[in-house]
Protein backbone atom coordinates (compact mmCIF):
# COMPACT_ATOMS: atom_id res chain seq x y z
CA UNK A 1 0.00 0.00 0.00
CA UNK A 2 1.27 3.55 -0.82
CA UNK A 3 0.95 5.56 2.28
CA UNK A 4 1.51 8.55 0.54
CA UNK A 5 -0.74 8.14 -2.23
CA UNK A 6 -3.34 7.27 0.67
CA UNK A 7 -2.66 9.90 3.18
CA UNK A 8 -3.09 12.61 0.47
CA UNK A 9 -5.96 11.12 -0.54
CA UNK A 10 -7.42 11.20 3.13
CA UNK A 11 -6.62 14.78 3.43
CA UNK A 12 -7.90 15.16 0.47
CA UNK A 13 -11.13 13.89 0.69
CA UNK A 14 -10.94 15.80 4.25
CA UNK A 15 -11.02 19.29 3.03
CA UNK A 16 -13.20 18.51 0.48
CA UNK A 17 -15.91 17.14 3.02
CA UNK A 18 -19.64 19.33 3.12
CA UNK A 19 -21.83 17.76 4.53
CA UNK A 20 -25.20 17.31 2.81
CA UNK A 21 -23.37 17.20 -0.63
CA UNK A 22 -21.46 14.90 -2.81
CA UNK A 23 -18.10 16.24 -1.39
CA UNK A 24 -18.77 13.59 1.78
CA UNK A 25 -15.86 11.72 2.89
CA UNK A 26 -15.90 8.67 2.05
CA UNK A 27 -17.29 9.28 -1.24
CA UNK A 28 -14.40 11.73 -1.70
CA UNK A 29 -12.15 8.56 -0.27
CA UNK A 30 -13.39 6.02 -2.64
CA UNK A 31 -13.34 8.59 -5.66
CA UNK A 32 -17.20 8.20 -6.37
CA UNK A 33 -18.80 10.09 -9.12
CA UNK A 34 -22.32 10.62 -9.10
CA UNK A 35 -24.53 11.17 -12.61
CA UNK A 36 -28.03 11.56 -12.51
CA UNK A 37 -30.84 10.45 -15.38
CA UNK A 38 -34.35 12.15 -15.43
CA UNK A 39 -35.78 9.82 -17.82
CA UNK A 40 -36.07 6.62 -16.57
CA UNK A 41 -34.99 8.27 -13.03
CA UNK A 42 -31.95 6.62 -12.39
CA UNK A 43 -28.50 7.41 -10.51
CA UNK A 44 -25.22 5.65 -11.99
CA UNK A 45 -22.11 6.03 -9.34
CA UNK A 46 -18.90 4.60 -10.43
CA UNK A 47 -15.71 4.30 -8.47
CA UNK A 48 -11.90 2.60 -9.19
CA UNK A 49 -11.13 -0.39 -7.69
CA UNK A 50 -8.56 0.64 -5.02
CA UNK A 51 -6.79 -1.70 -2.26
CA UNK A 52 -7.75 -0.11 0.24
CA UNK A 53 -11.34 -1.77 -1.08
CA UNK A 54 -10.03 -5.36 -0.34
CA UNK A 55 -10.93 -7.78 2.06
CA UNK A 56 -8.22 -9.88 3.94
CA UNK A 57 -8.53 -12.56 0.79
CA UNK A 58 -8.01 -9.66 -1.76
CA UNK A 59 -11.55 -9.29 -3.15
CA UNK A 60 -13.59 -6.04 -2.84
CA UNK A 61 -15.07 -6.13 0.42
CA UNK A 62 -19.17 -6.61 0.40
CA UNK A 63 -19.59 -3.74 2.74
CA UNK A 64 -17.91 -1.59 0.41
CA UNK A 65 -20.07 -2.70 -2.40
CA UNK A 66 -23.26 -2.30 0.03
CA UNK A 67 -21.96 1.11 0.51
CA UNK A 68 -22.18 2.16 -2.85
CA UNK A 69 -24.90 0.74 -3.47
CA UNK A 70 -26.74 2.44 -0.65
CA UNK A 71 -25.28 6.10 -1.34
CA UNK A 72 -26.62 5.42 -5.11
CA UNK A 73 -30.18 4.42 -4.09
CA UNK A 74 -30.10 7.46 -1.05
CA UNK A 75 -28.83 9.82 -3.76
CA UNK A 76 -31.60 8.30 -6.02
CA UNK A 77 -34.74 9.06 -3.47
CA UNK A 78 -32.58 12.47 -3.04
CA UNK A 79 -32.92 13.89 -6.38
CA UNK A 80 -36.41 12.57 -7.31
CA UNK A 81 -38.12 13.44 -4.12
CA UNK A 82 -39.79 16.56 -2.78
CA UNK A 83 -37.23 15.20 0.79
CA UNK A 84 -34.32 13.39 0.78
CA UNK A 85 -34.47 9.49 2.37
CA UNK A 86 -32.98 7.39 4.36
CA UNK A 87 -32.74 3.61 4.34
CA UNK A 88 -34.52 1.13 6.44
CA UNK A 89 -33.57 -1.92 5.58
CA UNK A 90 -30.77 -3.09 2.64
CA UNK A 91 -30.06 -6.49 0.86
CA UNK A 92 -27.79 -7.33 -0.96
CA UNK A 93 -26.75 -10.54 -3.23
CA UNK A 94 -23.11 -11.29 -3.57
CA UNK A 95 -22.67 -12.48 -7.16
CA UNK A 96 -19.14 -12.40 -8.44
CA UNK A 97 -16.26 -10.22 -7.20
CA UNK A 98 -13.00 -8.49 -9.03
CA UNK A 99 -9.76 -7.39 -8.17
CA UNK A 100 -9.12 -4.32 -10.19
CA UNK A 101 -10.81 -1.87 -12.51
CA UNK A 102 -14.30 -0.12 -11.89
CA UNK A 103 -17.45 -0.77 -10.72
CA UNK A 104 -20.39 0.89 -11.98
CA UNK A 105 -23.75 1.19 -9.59
CA UNK A 106 -27.30 1.83 -11.55
CA UNK A 107 -29.76 3.13 -8.97
CA UNK A 108 -33.56 2.69 -10.04
CA UNK A 109 -37.37 2.79 -8.56
CA UNK A 110 -39.66 -0.29 -7.96
CA UNK A 111 -41.94 1.43 -6.63
CA UNK A 112 -41.84 5.16 -5.30
CA UNK A 113 -44.42 5.86 -2.82
CA UNK A 114 -45.10 9.32 -0.76
CA UNK A 115 -43.53 8.39 2.10
CA UNK A 116 -41.45 5.13 1.42
CA UNK A 117 -39.91 4.04 -1.70
CA UNK A 118 -38.37 0.46 -2.65
CA UNK A 119 -35.90 0.67 -4.66
CA UNK A 120 -33.07 -1.71 -6.36
CA UNK A 121 -29.11 -0.78 -7.24
CA UNK A 122 -26.96 -3.57 -9.70
CA UNK A 123 -23.25 -3.43 -9.38
CA UNK A 124 -21.49 -3.85 -12.54
CA UNK A 125 -17.94 -4.18 -13.60
CA UNK A 126 -16.02 -2.83 -16.73
CA UNK A 127 -17.39 -5.80 -18.65
CA UNK A 128 -20.60 -5.18 -17.38
CA UNK A 129 -21.14 -8.26 -15.67
CA UNK A 130 -23.41 -8.06 -12.74
CA UNK A 131 -21.41 -8.24 -9.21
CA UNK A 132 -24.12 -7.47 -6.65
CA UNK A 133 -27.43 -6.83 -6.80
CA UNK A 134 -29.02 -4.74 -3.44
CA UNK A 135 -32.60 -3.59 -3.12
CA UNK A 136 -33.63 -1.45 0.01
CA UNK A 137 -36.47 0.11 1.50
CA UNK A 138 -35.94 4.06 1.77
CA UNK A 139 -37.96 6.90 4.57
CA UNK A 140 -38.35 10.28 3.36
CA UNK A 141 -37.03 12.52 6.15
CA UNK A 142 -37.47 16.21 6.24
CA UNK A 143 -34.00 17.48 7.76
CA UNK A 144 -35.65 19.97 8.85
CA UNK A 145 -38.01 18.61 11.49
CA UNK A 146 -36.77 17.72 14.89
Amino acid sequence: MDKQKWTKQAEAAVEAHTDGSPDVFMYKMLDMTFDYFDDPEEVVVKAPVTEIMLNPVGFIHGGIMTYLADSAMGHLCAAFNDLPSVSLELKTQFLRTVKTGSLTAKASFLKKGRGVQFVECIIYDDEERVLCKTTGTFYQVDPTST
